[in-house]
């Protein structure tokens, strides 16, 4: 199967965030067509140490997901996805600023990935706006059938 290199902002962070709010994703019809489905899975912070799950959903001919990332911590709110692009195969994406648990100061996370078949795998980067340090991690979503 055709790869296609992904960004999915909403598939990956490590800290706490705002709720689920449906995002427009921004891409032709056939591109939309290969992320249709219902995906989870989870991450993994390299730095923190962090962990937590991953649902995500895109309605066939629909321009608007819904997904959750939640941290292990059960009280902890989901992220908020903050934007969505699909060019070429290529995704690219944010989440909306929200405050770290470990240094309580506000992080931006981006991310990246490689979609093949029903499986989607990437890494993301948050950067802490108060000093511009940045950490990584590791995310994996499967689609659900």
């Amino acid at each position: 199967m055709r790869n296609h290199r992904l960004a999915i902002a909403f598939v990956m962070a490590a800290a706490c965030g705002g709720s689920q709010k449906a995002v427009e994703v921004k891409g032709g019809d056939a591109e939309l067509a290969k992320l249709a489905g219902t995906w989870s899975g989870d991450y993994r912070g390299h730095e923190s140490g962090r962990s937590g799950t991953i649902d995500f959903a895109l309605e066939l001919g629909r321009h608007t997901a819904a997904g959750e990332i939640h941290m292990g911590a059960p009280d902890a709110p989901p992220l908020k996805i903050e934007f969505v692009a699909i060019d070429g195969g290529q995704v690219s994406g944010t989440i909306a600023p929200y405050t770290d648990p470990n240094c309580q100061c506000e992080v931006e996370t981006t991310f990246t990935g490689v979609a093949d078949g029903d499986s989607i795998a990437g890494t993301f980067a948050t950067k802490v706006s108060a000093n511009g340090e940045t950490q990584s991690g590791d995310w994996r979503v499967t689609r659900k059938r």
